[in-house]
């Protein structure tokens, strides 16, 4: 019997059909990281922030703060912002919706400690940092932050203390151990001080002010080559530093290399012509070296800059004291006798000019020797004509 072709074919497409198919292996698809609404406005705000668009960077952060309300980098951020387009006011609201969300959140006190540290509201400032403390009694930056408003308040010892809580909290952190290094150096506790400068300097080579304030203290320390070391490479770096010219300057005359002294003190008056300050350095030493005529020549020039200026009056009057001692030397009366004089009236106009203590006994001990060296003059010239 034949069995019909068409039945044939079903059968098998039956038999074939619910055989097991062999299975094929599907790649996973990549899957890309979810990214948050709030990171992504937050990120936006950061671009603008960078750019310096301000407006469209606030605009960015408080939307990643209304996409996140526990966004914390958001409100830091948004409040720094504020703080560079000096809207103190938005900072300050912004830091304490983060206080208000996030209560246990330190950098919100932090922030607002700062914020009014900056304002001089030191008070205030205070107690953001009492109040981080509360929620954490050993939260080094809440030491540091009360620290740094006592120093700002001029009590040192007070800022001292909390300094080296902060430290012994986060013995390291940079930071607290540059503001404790200065500090020490600054009370002249200048061993403590090269310790802790110089440890953040290993961490930051690169860091002029570290290496200002370490070269002071080498100074003080009378390690004159090492703070030579600071202040030359701050003036590889920054060679138009005029303040570290002087600085170096100083270390050269405390090594008795007056020729270079001279030359750092002219390039500072170089950069900057107008600062008082930097002749005093030049004309002391010029005096020191005898070298009267370049002292009559800077003295002049400061004069036209502050003619009423106490120290220069003063140093004016270290010049004829100068002057009269070598006349005298020599026994040029006549000389000895003006200058003495001259020294005389520019130390009694110092004290006309300033209230400062230093200067005011200077110039009187200045006077009291001239008058004895006038009167010495006198009488030995009255000898010279009678012989």
């Amino acid at each position: 019997m034949r069995l019909n072709a068409g039945i044939i074919c079903c059968v098998l497409l039956l038999i074939f059909g619910c055989a097991p198919q062999p299975k094929v292996e599907q790649l996973p698809k990549e899957k890309k990281p979810a990214i948050s609404e709030a990171k992504k406005y937050h990120s936006s705000g950061f671009e603008y922030f960078k750019n310096g668009q301000y407006e469209d960077a606030i605009r960015n952060y408080n939307q990643a703060i209304a996409e996140s309300t526990t966004f914390v980098d958001a409100y830091l951020d948004l409040a720094k912002t504020y703080i560079i387009v000096r809207n103190y006011g938005e900072a300050e609201l912004a830091y304490k919706h983060l206080i208000s969300t996030l209560p246990k959140e330190l950098k919100g006190y932090h922030g607002l400690g700062r914020l009014y540290t900056d304002e001089k509201k030191y008070q205030l400032a205070l107690q953001q940092y009492d109040r981080a403390l509360e929620v954490d009694p050993e939260d080094a930056h809440g030491f540091y932050g009360k620290g740094y408003v006592n120093e700002k308040m001029g009590d040192a010892e007070e800022a001292l203390r909390y300094y080296e809580k902060a430290h012994g909290l986060a013995p390291d952190d940079i930071n607290i151990r540059y503001s404790l290094g200065k500090l020490y150096v600054q009370l002249g506790l200048h061993e403590d001080g090269i310790r802790e400068l110089e440890a953040v300097l290993q961490e930051h080579p690169e860091d002029i002010e570290v290496r200002l304030y370490l070269g002071d203290a080498y100074v003080s320390m009378g390690q004159y080559a090492l703070a030579g070391e600071q202040f030359s490479y701050i003036l590889e770096q920054s060679p138009e530093y005029a303040g570290c010219w002087v600085r170096l300057g100083d270390v050269c005359v405390d090594e008795k290399k007056y020729d270079e002294a001279v030359r750092h003190y002219k390039r500072a008056i170089e950069i900057d012509s107008t600062q008082p300050s930097f002749y005093y350095h030049l004309v002391d030493l010029l005096i020191r070296v005898k070298n009267w005529n370049e002292t009559n020549t800077y003295l002049k020039r400061a004069f036209t800059i502050a003619p009423n200026d106490g120290i220069l009056v003063t140093l004016s009057g270290d010049l004829y004291m100068a002057k009269a001692d070598a006349a005298f030397k020599v026994r040029n009366w006549d000389a000895a006798i003006s200058n003495y004089q001259s020294a005389i009236n520019e130390y009694n106009r110092t004290k006309t000019l300033t209230n400062d203590p230093h200067w005011v006994d200077y110039a009187t001990k200045g006077i009291k020797r001239a008058r004895t060296q006038l009167d010495k003059a006198k009488e030995e010239r009255w000898w010279d004509k009678g012989k």
